[in-house]
């Protein structure tokens, strides 16, 4: 006869094994009906999300009325069932953010985990540890997919909005999936923009707080096994790899000198470009080195870890003051690609872009594009992607020019607008002219005349500022470009509450000793700088005068240098 307490034990395992039971027969029927829905619109969004974020379990995105909220069923072949009737009146750029959260959960194999995680719980039901410790994994499970999804679309407050939408649903998801409406939303949600929660006092002591310490130990030996064994033994390997918070730097060891160098350049195009675009890449970008352009060439195709399209050549016997220019153009190809699905991009955009978060104008693609004004020969936007790779002047430099023009009438925003009119256009079509500047492309092209004439026109160039008056801001550096831009902002100002409300100027370096002050400065800095402001009252743009830095005194001015 067994006892009593056995008997007991038995029927709350039963109990708990019969629930366990009805879920999964409810996630079949769920997967049962996904099958014959066909997939969603949003599949090749998903690939290239799952391609960012490293998945490599095959998947299928399904939209399904069955569910209230973003859902992952299935651990070999997992499916995402996306809700018809939350999404419907979300942007794209919100439903982007919950399937990444939901491709974090397939990459964890979370609904594997979720599975053997609820058999424990029916187990061991009669601990209260046992509870506390499942709770805290589910809810740390969220927060590592919350990050991840962050991650990838790089606005917290855009998936912060996905959750309240969520939120707002009456309709909700199987207790053995995994999703984006699992846990406390709106404790997520406060985590997300890093508003203060309310305390909780703890459910038990320490022990409960050990065990799930040596859980969470045991779960990363786990998770970086695989990693570690797929690292070549040092013995083996030709090439040393230097990590950094952005790159993956690949040498051999007699560069050793050279990949310090390279790390510090790199992340210094790095926090450049992510600055300008507002954008931030989901994984490392790896860094290869070679000892000379010949060396470079011959490995050109090879594959360095498992992103072979996302790799930088740097030949290290290119001159040291250009190795950040070389890093900031290959590195903004990076970040187009991340930002703009597809191949069909144009090769000026491309290249522009490029060349345009160098920071550097070459003197003879100068000329030959101010000859180009000078007769009438510049294409029009339109032209400019039929035009040939060699053609004069080149799309590198027209496209340069065009993001000079962007900058200049609707500053670095106008820059990030238009990107993420190029994404939509890809993903959806639609004039990504006028989504992103409202006006058409007849009139864009106006415009860039009109810029192109007065640029290179001396009286239009002296006649664009106030000089007989002066303004005084007082705010934090945005972003810093070097060398100096002729007739562009080589810094960007965010204004101190309350003078500017958080506006943003463009500072403009009239002087020929600015290469001075740009190399003293940073991002971050707060600076007092006067000068002469544009006639233009809403152009937002000053031509620097002097400039203070309150934290250590450092100044500067145009008659002191």
């Amino acid at each position: 006869m067994l006892p009593a307490i056995v008997w007991l034990w038995l029927a709350g395992v039963t109990l708990l094994l019969a629930r366990f039971t009805g879920g999964c027969w409810r996630v079949h029927r769920l997967r049962a009906a996904s099958v014959t829905a066909g997939r969603s619109r949003w599949q090749v969004v998903s690939e290239r999300l799952a391609h960012r974020l490293r998945v490599t379990a095959a998947f299928e995105i399904v939209e399904s009325p069955l569910v209230g909220a973003p859902t992952v069923i299935g651990w070999l072949r997992p499916v995402v069932l996306l809700p018809v009737a939350v999404l419907s009146s979300m942007p794209p750029g919100q439903i982007e953010a919950l399937i990444a959260h939901e491709l974090a959960h397939i990459k964890r194999r979370d609904y594997a985990v979720n599975l053997l995680q609820t058999v424990a719980e029916a187990l061991l039901f009669f601990h209260p540890a046992v509870w506390w410790i499942s709770h805290r994994i589910r809810q740390e499970r969220e927060h590592c997919c919350d990050d991840a999804a962050v991650a990838v679309c790089g606005e917290p407050e855009v998936y912060a909005e996905a959750l309240a939408a969520l939120a707002a649903s009456s309709l909700g998801s199987p207790a053995l999936s995994v999703g984006a409406a699992k846990g406390s939303l709106v404790s997520r949600i406060r985590r997300l923009i890093d508003l203060p929660e309310n305390d909780e006092a703890p459910a038990f002591g320490a022990v409960a707080a050990i065990g799930l310490g040596v859980g969470c130990a045991v779960a990363m030996l786990l998770l970086q096994a695989p990693q570690a064994a797929a690292q070549p033994a040092a013995s083996g390997s030709t090439r040393t790899v230097r990590q950094t918070d952005h790159f993956e730097i690949h040498y051999a060891p007699a560069l050793d000198l050279h990949a310090d160098r390279a790390a510090l350049e790199a992340e210094r195009a790095y926090e450049r470009v992510s600055n300008d675009l507002r954008h931030n890449l989901a994984s490392k970008v790896a860094i290869v080195l070679f000892e000379n352009a010949a060396a470079r060439e011959r490995g050109a195709r090879e594959t360095v870890g498992d992103q072979a399209g996302h790799r930088l050549l740097l030949a290290i016997d290119r001159p040291a003051d250009q190795w950040l220019g070389l890093l900031t153009h290959e590195l903004t190809h990076v970040f187009s690609f991340d930002i703009i699905p597809g191949s069909a991009t144009p090769r000026w955009i491309m290249e522009g872009l490029a060349e345009y978060e160098r920071g550097a104008w070459d003197p003879s693609e100068l000329v030959t594009l101010r000859e180009a004004v000078r007769s009438n020969t510049v294409p029009s936007l339109a032209a400019l992607s039929q035009t040939g790779a060699h053609a004069s002047p080149s799309l590198d430099t027209l496209g340069h020019a065009v993001f000079d023009f962007i900058e200049s009438r609707w500053g670095k925003a106008g820059i990030r607008q238009f990107l993420l009119a190029l994404r939509q256009s890809a993903l959806g079509g639609g004039d990504p002219y006028v989504a992103a500047f409202q006006i058409g492309e007849s009139e864009l092209n106006q415009g860039f005349e009109r810029y192109l004439r007065g640029r290179f026109s001396a009286a239009a160039q002296a006649d664009r500022f106030d000089r007989t008056t002066s303004r005084r801001l007082d705010g934090s550096i945005v972003s810093v470009r070097y060398p100096v831009p002729a007739g562009l902002a080589c810094l960007e100002l965010i204004l101190s509450e309350p003078e500017g409300n958080g506006r943003r100027w463009g500072i403009e370096c009239g002087a020929a000793s600015a290469d001075d002050l740009i190399r003293a400065l940073k991002p971050g800095d707060r600076v007092i700088v006067t000068g002469a402001p544009a006639r233009l009252t809403d152009a937002r743009r000053l031509l620097i005068a002097s400039l203070a830095r309150p934290s250590d005194g450092y100044t500067w001015g145009v008659q002191a240098r």
